[in-house]
């Protein structure tokens, strides 16, 4: 991590240096600032060959600069076009969303654009830039996919991991596609995943149709960040045994059964982590001398 790498004072230097190159950016192409979170700017732009030319040139800025100690500066950007409504509470709108998705499936020194905004650009790309086609794309918003185009210009990285969506192989999940992009509801994404954070089980009640499963769904695909062994979704609407839960489980995680051997117990095996010991072989101990006792 930059910051613990730095130090506060060098790495707060940093940031305002970040912050001045990207501001300088905008106002060379009349892009307009809406809003910054940490080290994130939401911008607009007149026309979007002026947005991927501001984009193309502020990368190739943050690569060619002289960082502090060595350290490289890298930056994820994303690019859509598309409407939205101006409101007291800023920009709002299905497009504002689309935008944020591309952007969170780059990697630092990349810019994505969607096909809306590559369609626009393609015959107007600045000198020497091109677009490169890396097929159609799951969003962490589960809605439709998207077909995504990284750009490419004189000076900007060219290669980078597969993108870090819902079909990237190191994002293990099944979750489902949505008919309908998640839009708002920010403040309950934040308290079910900081719930999700500090506890083992976390249950969402509300009326039905109160939107439980759709906020559930969300919260599981913005927690795959390939550190953990993926997200997954069992469905037991159906399920009315409880010996069938299980196996509804197994089946969701591809567990494969063995004969002789109860489902729990597999289960269990199968969801230890590495190195620890056979959890279904302590239960099963814990169990006899229970008997014991007894």
């Amino acid at each position: 991590m930059l910051l613990r790498r730095l130090g506060e004072d060098v790495y707060a230097q940093v940031l305002a240096d970040h912050h001045s190159l990207i501001r300088s950016g905008l106002a060379a192409h009349e892009g307009a600032e809406v809003g910054t979170q940490g080290d994130a700017f939401f911008a607009v732009f007149s026309s979007p060959k002026a947005c991927v030319t501001a984009v193309a040139e502020m990368q190739q800025t943050l690569e060619s600069r002289r960082w502090p100690e060595g350290e490289r500066v890298r930056v994820r950007m994303g690019v859509h076009t598309g409407e939205a409504a101006q409101t007291v509470t800023g920009l709002v709108g299905l497009d504002v969303h689309r935008a944020a998705r591309v952007a969170a499936v780059a990697y630092g020194g990349q810019v994505l654009l969607s096909e809306t905004a590559a369609a626009l650009v393609r015959d107007s790309l600045p000198p020497g830039a091109a677009l490169r086609d890396l097929g159609a794309h799951r969003l962490k918003d589960l809605g439709r996919p998207e077909q995504i185009f990284q750009l490419h210009a004189a000076g900007m990285q060219i290669e980078f991991p597969p993108l870090r969506s819902l079909g990237n192989p190191a994002l293990p999940n099944n979750l489902p596609a949505q008919l309908a992009t998640f839009i708002g509801r920010d403040r309950e994404l934040a308290e079910v995943r900081a719930l999700v954070g500090s506890s083992r089980l976390v249950t969402l009640t509300g009326a039905g149709g109160s939107g439980k499963t759709r906020l559930s769904l969300q919260v599981a695909a913005e927690l795959l960040d390939g550190s953990g062994d993926g997200v997954w979704l069992v469905e037991l609407a159906a399920v009315s045994d409880e010996d069938a839960v299980a196996p509804a489980i197994c089946r969701a995680l591809g567990i494969a059964a063995q004969p002789g051997r109860p489902v729990p117990e597999i289960l269990l095996d199968a969801l230890a982590p590495p190195g620890r010991p056979d959890r279904a072989g302590q239960l099963r101990a814990s169990d006899r001398r229970l008997r014991q006792d007894r």
